[in-house]
């Protein structure tokens, strides 16, 4: 399999449309991306004007999971449809080039950021968004951003993913006075901003970093269980003496917050990875991995209910 089929890839476009048919080659701009997102495959998309004295063109970014998605978009009538229609507007021809990239390396930190633009100020959030990414890029350990229009809905909303290093070059960016200055100002021009986590909340329990998604959540669930019940049952043990010395709902927030973080910082760390065959299973269904991660799950619930029935 070629490298462009193997990673997610990036298509840039830089177009410099004839003066006075910009409104025209906009339109139709964006009319081609409303038909990439309808695409197998597409991820995401912007488009970025021209600035004078910085960028004569319109450069427009598109993003595929796979090549073999991108490949069927290019070759799509439609598209060809409506590169016709630009070139009319345009002073050169377009130069659109592509580039294969890997999936996000383990130990990046990225926060997902929701905002619902007002109809009038369009214009206006997008020079702030431009204004903001100039700032983040001068910051240790950014890595970068993206940005995707959701479809759902009547009123869609506009979704940035800002990437870090790691967690902590993140946060001293998210807690900035640089940034909230920025975040003050934004909400002139939009009706809801909001920090989205996607996906099921146990992201932080298991090693997402090379996969697009987490894995499924009701895999998700029982592995959590088998790993929580034999650690709730030991601790309850150990710490018994609580339980007759202190009030029963402090006794159990004491147990619960003890168990939360053995289970974040030494349990699940290790588990979920060894774990990682039945959590994440081949395309191809496997029999043998398939019992195995139920043995696993079912062995750990089993020995540990009937270790402490025979205590009882």
């Amino acid at each position: 399999m070629e490298a462009f089929d193997a990673a997610g890839v990036t298509g840039i476009v830089w177009r410099r449309v004839a003066h006075g048919k910009e409104a025209q080659a906009e339109a139709v701009m964006r009319e081609i991306m409303q038909l990439a997102r309808q695409a197998e495959g597409f991820l995401g998309s912007e488009i970025f004007p021209p600035i004078p004295g910085v960028q004569d063109g319109y450069v427009v970014l598109y993003r595929f999971g796979r090549g073999i998605h991108l490949r069927a978009w290019l070759a799509s009538s439609r598209r060809q449809e409506l590169l016709q229609q630009i070139a009319g507007l345009l002073r050169e021809p377009a130069v659109e080039f592509f580039f294969t990239h890997g999936r996000q390396q383990a130990g990046t930190a990225s926060s997902v950021f929701a905002y619902r633009i007002r109809p009038d100020k369009e214009a206006a959030f997008q020079e702030w968004r431009r204004r903001i990414l100039e700032e983040v890029r001068t910051w240790k350990g950014f890595l970068g951003t993206e940005s995707f229009d959701t479809l759902d809905g009547s009123r869609p909303e506009f979704i940035v993913v800002v990437r870090f290093d790691d967690r902590a070059n993140l946060d001293a960016w998210l807690k900035s006075k640089v940034r909230r200055a920025f975040m003050t100002e934004v909400r002139k021009y939009v009706d809801h901003v909001a920090l989205r986590r996607i996906g099921s909340g146990f992201e932080g329990w298991f090693d997402t970093s090379e996969h697009t998604a987490p894995p499924a959540r009701w895999r998700q669930a029982l592995v959590i269980l088998s790993a929580l019940f034999p650690v709730i049952m030991v601790m309850r043990h150990l710490l018994s003496q609580i339980f007759v010395m202190l009030p029963l709902p402090v006794a159990f927030l004491i147990l619960l917050a003890l168990d939360m973080a053995l289970l974040t910082y030494a349990v699940m760390p290790r588990y979920s990875r060894w774990m990682h065959f039945w959590l994440r299973p081949r395309e191809r269904f496997n029999w043998r991995g398939e019992l195995a991660g139920w043995a696993v799950i079912v062995g750990t619930i089993g020995v540990t209910l009937l270790a402490f029935l025979s205590m009882s």
